[in-house]
């Protein structure tokens, strides 16, 4: 076969299959398909049986969750928050620490996240630093009711539940 007929004639055969598939991804069929549907009902409830958890102080059974919510899905930033949070209520702040990264690198320094990270401090007794992080909180979200409790209750000297 003729070098110069063979090399185009395999590009063009190559390019086919890369094109309809880009063109699936960007045409959003595969983000709304069923199976797209399924993943988000099914990670939905995982965080909402964690935060049920959460809720019922079961830290241990929250943070499980969130894990198992995080195994399905690494970039969710409201189970990596969740999983922060739980891994405060257990004392495991080094865990928490790395979990509160992960949210600022996925969603940005957002106030709900800020203030998470005010309250792990507080539990660690660090009040000076927790007083920073939920004015900054405030900052970020001034409407928040939870953010504005805690950054006026830590100069009582308690903090309210994040």
């Amino acid at each position: 076969m003729d070098r110069h007929f063979f090399l185009p004639a395999l590009a063009l055969l190559l390019s086919m299959p890369l094109g309809a598939c880009s063109t699936a991804f960007e045409d959003g069929l595969i983000e709304s398909g069923p199976e797209y549907s399924h993943f988000a009902a099914q990670q939905t409830a995982l965080r909402d049986r964690a935060k049920a958890a959460f809720r019922q102080n079961d830290f241990a059974g929250a943070e499980r969750t969130f894990r198992a919510a995080l195994a399905k899905d690494p970039l969710d930033p409201e189970a990596w928050l969740g999983f922060a949070a739980s891994s405060d209520r257990l004392g495991r702040f080094e865990a928490a620490d790395k979990a509160y990264a992960q949210v600022i690198a996925i969603a940005g320094r957002r106030g709900e996240v800020v203030n998470n990270m005010g309250w792990s401090q507080w539990l660690r007794g660090n009040r000076d630093a927790a007083k920073l992080l939920f004015a900054e909180a405030l900052t970020l979200a001034p409407g928040n009711p939870v953010i504005a409790a805690n950054a006026s209750a830590q100069a009582k000297g308690s903090a309210t539940q994040s």
